[in-house]
């Protein structure tokens, strides 16, 4: 299991990360940080590094330890890399760490993943990758040789966890 830890980056974080403008999820995005030795907490605190330039944000970060939440789920962030399309403006974004037992961090982004659909009363058709909305290899570790094998073990595991709520 993973702790949950709810650090919200400031509205005045540089370059408008956290914009503040209200939305109404109707997706869940998935990605890989980019980055193999990057925990959780560092990806956090990458967000509010006075040196990162970009503008990129997120709603969630994950990996063999937490669940660190960012930005409310109902607050636009800039993960989608569509402009003002329905990635950025309805969709909730998931950082999953490379670093560390990817397995796990795998295990714990499939249960997370499964709880929001859950409170939502979604399924996983509801999912979407990076990919989806610009056609970036994203994420990129569920990608391989020209297919996304590993996207579909992860669909399959957060199914799984769906089902386990059901049974409660």
């Amino acid at each position: 299991m993973y702790n949950f830890i709810l650090d919200h980056i400031p509205h005045t974080t540089k370059r408008k990360r956290r914009c503040g403008i209200k939305m109404e999820p109707e997706t869940i995005t998935i990605h890989n940080t980019g980055n193999p030795k990057s925990s959780a907490k560092n990806e956090r605190g990458w967000l509010t590094n006075p040196a990162n330039e970009r503008v990129a944000s997120f709603h969630y970060v994950i990996d063999e330890v937490e669940v660190i939440e960012c930005i409310p789920p109902n607050e636009v962030a800039w993960h989608a890399g569509d402009g003002n399309g329905k990635g950025n403006r309805a969709s909730i974004g998931i950082e999953i760490c490379e670093s560390g037992r990817y397995e796990k961090t795998l295990k714990n982004a499939s249960k997370f993943a499964a709880s929001l659909l859950w409170e939502r009363g979604w399924g996983v058709d509801k999912l979407r990758r990076h990919y989806d909305w610009n056609g970036k290899i994203c994420p990129r570790l569920m990608y391989d040789n020209g297919k996304w094998t590993g996207w579909g073990e992860f669909l399959d595991l957060v199914s799984a966890h769906l089902k386990d709520f059901e049974i409660r």
